[in-house]
């Protein structure tokens, strides 16, 4: 019977990536209700299905109840994904999410904080817990430890790798520190530290060499283009919206290496200008109204953009054809918090969305 369901459900999922077919979800779920895990939508948010098997020696598992934190794509194979979780470990797929795999220990337990796959080998992986950074030559196989923080206070936040030889590795801390190892996390040295920084995310340009950015929770954005020998604050930049420093999310852009998008409390800005200055979207919710945290904006098409916001505890999915000049809303499939959208890297009509159980106390 188990087998029976597992095939259906990948069939189910076919369909629904060939365009042949979708379901659509009452999207009725009352906030805090229904499922968290992975949902796939072919259809640009119209319908939605979730995508949480992890096949076993026992059977077919469902992750129904594993909070999504992050999602990570791997450069080179647009059908990996890598899924962070928030209590339950790291978890892989190389099937575009019909199946899911999980880590093996020390990866397949607790809060699993960021994740980088080599650009030049997608079998080199580096996956933080945020006490210990590990790293896989097989393909997930096995980890060896390459970096251990004893300082409670310090937790490793995110890691990224420079997408250009000679690919140094980056960490950050919740401490204000940026760390780099030039021989592929055998040593390691700090190249920034920023009082009350409290670093959530770095990212490193796809387009240009040595050009990286770090998001700080509450003092914005700094951004290196010396492959991190030098940092600058770009804290200034958002002095004219409110809010603004109480980061959420920030993405780069797929073709150019000056623009940005930047995510916050006050709503969602972007800079032309590598985050020199910002514009704001013009956003259905007011300023400062909302908890956004997916957001996402076709590769393809810089005009359709997509994000999610959390209003008093209810939770919406908008859409824009435009650029953001106009937007539309859909229902979600689970009364969860959404808090990760991605979109395929080819298939762009094809976007997920994770979603996150919120502590009951």
């Amino acid at each position: 019977m188990k087998k029976i369901l597992y095939l259906f459900g990948i069939f189910s999922f076919v369909l629904i990536l060939t365009g042949q077919g979708c379901v659509s979800l009452s999207g009725n779920n009352e906030s805090g209700s229904g499922p968290a895990g992975i949902f796939v939508t072919a259809d640009r948010g119209d319908s939605w299905r979730q995508i949480s098997l992890l096949p076993t020696a026992e059977g077919v598992e469902q992750l129904s109840n594993v909070s999504v934190y992050r999602m990570f794509n791997d450069p080179q194979d647009s059908k990996t994904i890598y899924w962070a979780s928030r209590q339950n470990g790291l978890y892989y797929t190389y099937d575009e999410g019909k199946t899911w795999q999980h880590s093996v220990a020390p990866l397949d337990k607790g809060f699993i904080y960021s994740v980088a796959v080599h650009p030049a080998d997608q079998c080199n992986v580096y996956a933080t817990n945020g006490f210990r950074v590990f790293k896989t030559e097989n393909c997930n196989r096995s980890w060896v430890e390459v970096h251990r923080e004893e300082r409670e206070r310090a937790r490793v936040t995110s890691i990224a790798i420079n997408q250009f030889s000679p690919y140094q590795v980056f960490i950050t801390k919740a401490n204000g520190e940026i760390l780099r190892s030039n021989d592929s996390g055998d040593s390691w040295t700090v190249v920034a530290r920023v009082k009350n920084g409290d670093f959530a995310e770095i990212k490193a340009s796809p387009l240009e060499k040595d050009l990286l950015y770090v998001a700080s929770k509450d003092e914005g954005l700094f951004r290196t283009e010396d492959a991190g020998d030098t940092w600058q604050s770009l804290e200034e930049s958002f002095d004219d919206f409110a809010e603004s420093l109480e980061f959420r999310r920030f993405e780069l852009h797929s073709s150019s290496t000056s623009t940005l998008y930047w995510i916050s409390t006050y709503g969602i800005l972007k800079s032309e200008d590598a985050g020199n200055s910002w514009q704001p979207f013009e956003l259905i919710t007011p300023p400062g109204s909302a908890d956004i945290y997916g957001f996402a904006v076709n590769p393809n098409n810089e005009d359709e953009i997509f994000y999610t916001a959390t209003i008093k505890g209810k939770s919406i999915f908008y859409r824009s054809n435009d650029g953001g000049v106009s937007w539309t809303t859909k229902k979600l499939p689970s009364g969860q918090v959404p808090t990760y959208l991605r979109i395929h890297p080819e298939k762009d009509n094809i976007i997920y969305l994770g979603f996150t159980i919120l502590p009951s106390n």
